[in-house]
């Protein structure tokens, strides 16, 4: 009796681990998707919306059961990262969530916008090699911070410059991925702000009005 009572329990807990259910995509734009019951690792559901534009299909949504580790994002809450090194950019919104397919929605494509800092760069992947990087890169979307690191590749020491949203910046784990290499970064790396010639007129014309 104990032990159909012990089994019974095991069972039991062993189903209650793995009810989470989450949607998955059927196709590659994720117009259709189905929901599926998560293996009992899988605590979370994920939907992303990835913008990559070294890639042949530079706009991606994914929908998924997930590790809690491959959310870098605080549960319930739509956060948006990128990493730009201009020959290279790709950027991410993402939002994990707990409850059954509760990864539903479809997020918005992240940000192409320019907005208005700028931060060294290599101005391509050979410069960036060879480590002859003294380019300028205007940063995009949530992009606020400048990164300045090596990674290694082949035995080879590859320099790294551009742009990044500060989110990352704690989260080497992720980044190494990005960048497919071994890395070591540094963020906050000096950044300056592109003023348009229009609003710089403007700003002198109404100096001159103030004196």
């Amino acid at each position: 009796m104990k032990l159909l009572l012990t089994a019974s329990l095991i069972c039991a807990l062993l189903h209650g681990a793995e009810t989470l259910r989450c949607h998955v995509c059927n196709n590659s734009d994720c117009s259709n998707t189905t929901s599926v019951v998560c293996p009992a690792t899988h605590t979370m559901c994920k939907t992303i919306t990835s913008l990559k534009v070294s890639n042949s299909n530079p706009l991606t949504v994914s929908k998924n059961c997930s590790l809690p580790l491959s959310c870098i994002t605080p549960p319930n809450t739509a956060t948006e990262w990128s990493v730009n090194r201009g020959f290279t950019r790709e950027s991410h919104n993402q939002i994990c969530c707990m409850s059954d397919n509760c990864n539903f929605q479809t997020l918005a494509t992240p940000s192409v916008l320019l907005n208005g800092k700028e931060c060294p760069a290599c101005a391509s992947a050979q410069d960036s090699l060879a480590g002859t990087c003294n380019s300028t890169l205007p940063c995009m979307g949530v992009e606020n911070s400048c990164f300045n690191g090596t990674t290694t590749f082949n035995s080879t020491e590859v320099r790294q410059l551009g742009c990044l949203s500060r989110n990352l910046c704690s989260l080497q784990a992720v980044l190494g991925p990005l960048f497919d290499e071994n890395l070591s970064i540094t963020c906050g790396a000096p950044w300056s702000i592109r003023v348009s010639s229009m609003l710089l007129t403007f700003a002198l014309s109404a100096l001159k009005f103030l004196l």
